[in-house]
């Protein structure tokens, strides 16, 4: 076979002898996926090798993404394998293999000599293991094994001498398919000497070292790795922020006995994870921006794994930085989910909830999770914190009423926590965001007239809207989210279109004064029936109040009453939101 220099232009690509040659160690982090290739990846890689074998070519395997920590100058380069996994595990499998090939021929020399180039770093690395690979835990008894089983040749093993091999702490099974690969590698090594004996062992780790390469790529920002390795590679599911603090968390414990990396799993990671888990919704990939951004008002997302890093980089105990992370977590999930975990009196948990039911956009987080441990803490009085809210609640809600997109809200309220001093008053918060002159804050003129006229159907802020009107008439307060009926239905028949045009169908149809909620059945079952038919379904049979009281006010339905339904509708919002 006749080398060319490399087969992309790309100045990091590398051949794989020189990827597993030098003094590194490719660590997969300790709760990283387990290894996971199939039957048919593997059936592929031996056919990719015997091309490059019998026609002399080159095989390119794509990116591997890794992330460089820095380390004393005497210690081995510890590069965290971001993306490329399943790669470089199987070509440590297939080298392990050959080594044990080579020792069941009896070329002892030449397996010792590979064994020492490529799977392990011969000397005292104070690392947990002085293998090149470091597994994650599901997979470590199984990398054990492997070694295992090459080292039970006693010829081999005798040739070694002075070397020790420190295996890895034996966490997980030893069976699984990390293994049932390895096996699946030495039988087509066994088939190749069956063909050519030696010589085709050795044309195989040729082809594998010299002629398959790979770009390794070693980010500096290790958030930015899965986004390269898509435009390299098959799309796989990526690696999250949340992901890269677990990992960065337990790395301070790495050379730690696999019984204290659990520990402090089970009894600090676990819970705090899992907390995000509400409901159907899992909050914790959400949660690392809102959070960066209290420490640093001033970060992009992207930023935010690097600038948690920056702040743990003298913390050496896992334990603190998980604790510091739950700080603000209650108060993250209460916003989202509309929980009171805080235990905040009756009124702020109510005002909190409603922000979750308005659906306040994740630039306001930071603010509201500073108020609301503000609050927990008796930094802020009930009714300061009570003040603050209800200004925050009406600058959202009349600008979600009057079509303003929430562009510009991050430039708002990232720094607004500071800008008040760390302590917000209802008159500070006012005086700040008003400075902000491109993002407007519509007045009661604004907001009354969005109320009348603008067609609120499919705003986000419509079932809010709807429900706080039920709430303000004393009613019962049903636990279910309603459908929204229009009383003028979308769709009308010939007998709608003999009260209202066909002009004022469309102009009216979707106006807060013309939407009702009610429960899905009974939406399904009124559905464009007149309005003379719908009135004493909705007085006798609807669990909202609001939609009781409609229909005994108004015994008819025309385009006059709905326009005078939408003047007490903006008259009562401009009162219910007042700043």
């Amino acid at each position: 076979m006749a080398k060319t220099n490399r087969l992309t232009n790309n100045s990091d690509e590398t051949d794989i002898s020189l990827l597993v040659s030098g003094d590194s160690i490719f660590t997969i982090p300790y709760f990283q996926r387990a290894y996971k290739w199939k039957p048919g990846r593997l059936k592929q890689l031996n056919e990719d090798i015997l091309n490059v074998i019998d026609e002399s070519g080159l095989h390119f395997l794509g990116a591997i993404i890794v992330h460089g920590r820095r380390s004393n100058p005497a210690d081995p380069n510890l590069y965290d394998v971001i993306d490329g996994q399943q790669r470089i595990t199987t070509l440590f499998l297939y080298l392990a293999a050959i080594v044990k090939t080579l020792c069941d021929l009896k070329e002892i020399n030449e397996a010792k000599q590979l064994f020492l180039k490529y799977l392990v770093i011969g000397r005292d690395t104070g690392q947990i293991s002085n293998l090149k690979l470091h597994s994650c835990k599901e997979d470590r008894a199984q990398l054990n094994r492997v070694f295992e089983d090459i080292l039970s040749n006693e010829a081999f093993l005798n040739s070694l001498e002075a070397f020790k091999i420190k295996y890895m702490p034996a966490t997980g099974a030893k069976r699984g398919t990390l293994w049932n690969n390895y096996r699946a590698a030495a039988r087509f090594m066994k088939d190749q000497v069956e063909q050519g004996g030696i010589d085709r062992i050795r044309e195989v780790y040729t082809a594998i070292l010299s002629f398959m390469s790979v770009v390794q790529i070693d980010v500096n920002d290790p958030t930015n790795g899965p986004k390269i390795f898509d435009s390299l590679n098959s799309r796989q599911e990526p690696m999250t922020v949340g992901d890269l603090v677990r990992n960065e968390i337990f790395s301070r414990i790495a050379k730690e006995e696999p019984p204290t990396i659990e520990r402090i799993d089970e009894q600090y990671w676990q819970p705090f994870y899992k907390h995000f888990q509400q409901g159907s919704k899992n909050l914790f990939d959400l949660y690392f921006f809102p959070y960066g951004l209290i420490h640093n008002p001033n970060l992009k997302k992207s930023e935010v794994y690097n600038a948690l890093r920056a702040k743990w980089k003298d913390i050496d105990d896992p334990e603190k930085i998980i604790c510091e992370l739950r700080e603000y977590q209650n108060a993250f999930i209460d916003i989202s989910c509309g929980t009171n975990f805080q235990e905040h009196t009756k009124n702020i948990c109510r005002l909190f909830r409603n922000f979750h039911e308005l659906g306040a956009p994740n630039s306001v987080y930071p603010f509201l999770m500073n108020l609301s441990n503000a609050a927990r803490d008796n930094v802020l009085s009930e009714n300061e914190a009570t003040q603050v809210l209800e200004v925050v609640e009406s600058f959202l809600v009349r600008r979600a009423v009057c079509g303003h997109e929430p562009t510009g809200l991050h430039a708002v309220f990232k720094r607004l926590w500071v800008d008040c001093g760390n302590k917000p008053t209802r008159d500070s918060v006012i005086k700040q965001i008003s400075k902000h002159k491109t993002v407007p804050w519509p007045t009661a003129n604004d907001f009354k007239k969005a109320i009348k006229s603008r067609p609120l159907y499919g705003a986000g802020i419509t079932s809010y809207l709807i429900l706080e009107y039920d709430r303000s008439l004393k009613g019962d307060q049903p636990n279910n989210i309603p459908w929204i009926e229009h009383v003028l239905p979308d769709s009308p028949t010939k007998d709608w279109l003999e009260i209202f045009t066909k002009e004022q169908h469309e102009m009216l149809k979707d106006l807060l004064a013309n939407l009702i909620p009610l429960s899905e059945g009974m939406n399904r079952s009124v559905s464009n029936k007149l309005y003379k038919d719908k009135r004493d379904k909705y007085i006798k049979d609807s669990m909202f109040k609001s939609s009781r009281e409609f229909a005994q006010n108004f015994k008819e339905w025309t385009p006059e009453l709905l326009e005078k339904r939408a003047e007490e509708l903006s008259k009562w919002a401009a009162a219910r939101w007042i700043y």
